[in-house]
């Protein structure tokens, strides 16, 4: 196998690097590791080491390189931030991900990768749960659900939020607004996991299958608008379906926080004032890889008394760990990550932290047992929907 996967651009761009590392000190794994073959920088200097030994074929040059590149390749958030800060505007992202996959191509991806790959593919879950029961948690939770032939607007939950008893509540709130504004809005009769998870990892034989799923049920459905509180769903939805499917979508993408500004400027919303200071953290995938940055914020200033930002927020937020696939291959530093993040959120001196990514709840909560202190972490539409006294 080729290195065809990668664009005679991203050939072009690993040797435009001009190793200057300005992506390094941004690098969570770098930071984490200390190791200069974790970062951005060093992983590019083992690609130019892997191309100019054999050109057409990456690792397969020198087994030893190539199976440090893989490690480093995996060992990490998939976060972006070395994107954000590259003053070559090289899509360094972009080339981790197919690089992943071509690393999964040649049977070189950690086992985790195909484990994952095969419990998904099944049961159509990250969790390799049964499907009947991805509705159970608005039995769980006595959140008032539809599920109708057509409608406006379809809630995608997601697999964490589905199935992780700590992210059950998100769909509650969620579920909770959409029916005190009174939207026409329904659930798929039948959810499939976005498929994300494939992207991410390299594994992405049978992406199509799960787009082509997903798109053509919400389509028959009618619907104008796709809502979930998943940033990872919703980069599926936005960039990865209309990529893999070739074509554009027949309506909206939206996350709930976007749902939820649109409905506070318009006044269908109105949330009763919140006498605390809080602190918001930016998902990777919400904020800097999808752009969703000022209507969270706009949401909290809308009914909370003081926010207090954290260090690294916005489009340069920390990663808490969770994302790229790392909790599977690497838990040991995703906790460490999470840990180093609700840290930092600690130090604001805020009485609530929240966030919009179950994925980030889940781990920000997973560590705060190490922090006696640490003040209780909720997910935007939760406190919301709290606030108003609906959950």
């Amino acid at each position: 196998m080729s290195d065809a996967l990668l664009s005679k651009l991203q050939r072009e761009d690993i040797f435009v690097c001009a190793q200057c590392g300005y992506c390094v000190k941004w690098c969570p794994i770098y930071d984490r590791l200390g190791w200069e073959s974790t970062s951005p920088r060093g992983k590019i200097f083992l690609l130019k080491r892997m191309l100019e030994k054999n050109g057409s074929n990456l690792f397969t040059s020198n087994s030893r390189i190539a199976s440090e590149f893989v490690q480093r390749l995996f060992d990490c958030t998939t976060c972006g931030r070395c994107t954000e800060k590259c003053h070559l505007e090289l899509d360094l992202l972009d080339l981790w991900v197919k690089l992943r996959e071509l690393a999964v191509r040649q049977g070189l991806a950690p086992d985790s990768v195909g484990l994952m790959e095969k419990t998904l593919i099944g049961p159509k879950n990250v969790f390799g749960m049964d499907s009947q029961s991805r509705r159970d948690w608005a039995t769980y939770t006595g959140a008032e659900v539809k599920v109708q032939d057509q409608a406006n607007i379809v809630y995608f939950v997601g697999c964490v939020t589905s199935y992780a008893g700590r992210s059950q509540g998100i769909a509650q709130a969620i579920t909770a607004i959409l029916n005190h504004i009174g939207e026409n809005w329904s659930l798929m009769a039948e959810e499939w996991c976005c498929g994300h998870p494939l992207d991410v990892s390299g594994a992405t034989q049978g992406y199509r299958e799960i787009a082509d799923h997903n798109v053509e049920a919400i389509e028959k459905m009618g619907a104008r608008m796709v809502v979930s509180g998943c940033p990872g769903c919703c980069l599926a939805f936005r960039e990865e379906y209309p990529r893999v499917l070739g074509r554009k979508l027949n309506f909206e993408v939206v996350h709930f926080t976007q749902l939820l500004d649109r409905y506070i400027s318009e006044g269908k919303l109105r949330v009763p004032k919140l006498h605390a200071a809080v602190t918001y953290h930016d998902p990777c995938e919400l904020a800097r890889l999808g752009g969703v940055v000022d209507q969270p914020r706009r949401v909290l200033g809308s009914f909370v008394e003081k926010i207090i930002e954290p260090e690294e927020s916005g489009t340069m937020g920390r990663c808490c760990g969770s994302g790229g696939l790392l909790k599977a291959t690497n838990s040991a530093i995703s906790s460490d990550l999470a840990e180093k993040r609700l840290a930092m959120l600690n130090r604001t001196g805020a009485d609530v932290i929240t966030s919009a990514c179950p994925s980030c709840d889940q781990s920000l909560v997973e560590v705060s047992s190490k922090f006696p202190d640490s003040k209780r972490v909720q997910d935007l539409a939760e406190l919301v929907a709290s606030q108003m006294g609906l959950v």
